[in-house]
């Protein structure tokens, strides 16, 4: 059970003046510009602060961010990792959705034998959640031994190979787990016959890729999400805002890594073809995250965030 906590702002001042210069590093690191010092104090130190008070002799606490693609899952990880490890010096293990995809052999073999939208990463069924559920087995033993934690090459559209992988020695304080579906529930079958986007329409009018997609949700994915101590929910004010932000993080990634050329990354419209994929759970997401998450912070815009609940989270 989670324990209610008074978070003071000027507790959250004290620590942003004490780690400001680190924070801007990473922030340099990330290719934010421009870092917004209410961004911090207001979000992600309050929500520090609470995770802290959470923890717990020999007892691993886990918790979740969710959002949909662009909304900031990785900045806000990234920033809650960087100062439970650094201020409150804590072990953490992450990872994401992102890291446990199938390979690309294994995403070519379901899309000839069930749909070929399957070729195409992210939807629930193109995960290995099994190895999700290792992962953090693995993580939680209590012993000192090393758990290996996959990465995947987005540039390769596969998983790296596992001399690759990240390694964490012995057992960690929070895990730490992003992605864009997750705490997603899967939808009435009644829901299912109508498509709602062009991509439905055009590559899915029986409803086979939909159908088939959420009843994988409706299994082992649950078993995944319903680990977590902390539910952790990014809200976009449109799905259109969502369509702008994740444009927004591949013209990002195109700027940090300009040697691979822009030929190596999707263009607005492929951007958008991309997110179609996701859009139904999105936006049913949208209906009831809010209400089965811990913590609620609304993206309005870049690094302007702003925690809707609990309350006591909230300075302004």
């Amino acid at each position: 059970m989670l324990i209610k906590t008074k978070i003071s702002f000027n507790d959250c001042a004290h620590i942003y003046e004490l780690n400001k210069n680190d924070l801007q590093s990473l922030a340099d690191k990330k290719n934010i510009k421009e870092l917004n010092k209410d961004f911090l104090i207001n979000n992600i130190i309050p929500i520090v602060l609470y995770i802290s008070k959470q923890l717990k002799e020999n007892n691993v606490f886990k918790f979740y961010i969710s959002g949909g693609q662009g909304s900031g899952k990785s900045t806000i990880s990234d920033f809650i990792k960087f100062l439970l490890i650094n201020h409150f010096n804590c072990k953490v293990a992450s990872f994401s959705i992102d890291d446990i995809y199938l390979s690309k052999k294994q995403r070519i073999k379901l899309s000839n034998e069930i749909h070929p939208l399957l070729s195409t990463r992210g939807v629930p069924g193109t995960h290995d959640i099994s190895l999700g559920l290792d992962i953090i087995n693995s993580l939680e033993s209590d012993t000192d031994k090393i758990s290996l934690i996959p990465k995947f090459s987005k540039k390769f559209d596969d998983l790296l190979p596992k001399s690759m992988w990240k390694k964490f020695e012995g057992t960690p304080d929070v895990i730490i787990f992003d992605g864009w579906c997750v705490g997603a529930l899967p939808e009435v079958a009644e829901n299912l016959k109508t498509p709602i986007n062009s991509l439905e329409r055009e590559f899915d009018p029986n409803g086979i890729w939909v159908n088939w997609v959420n009843d994988n949700l409706s299994g082992i994915y649950q078993d995944l999400f319903n680990l977590f101590d902390l539910k952790i929910y990014i809200k976009s004010p449109s799905f259109e805002k969502i369509l702008e932000n994740r444009w927004l993080q591949e013209k990002t990634a195109i700027e940090m890594d300009k040697s691979r050329g822009k030929s190596k990354y999707m263009t607005k419209q492929e951007v958008y073809n991309f997110v179609m994929h996701f859009e139904r759970i999105t936006k049913d997401m949208e209906k009831y995250m809010p209400i089965n998450s811990d913590i609620v912070v609304e993206r309005k815009n870049k690094l302007d965030f702003e925690i809707q609940k609990p309350d006591f989270l909230n300075f302004k």
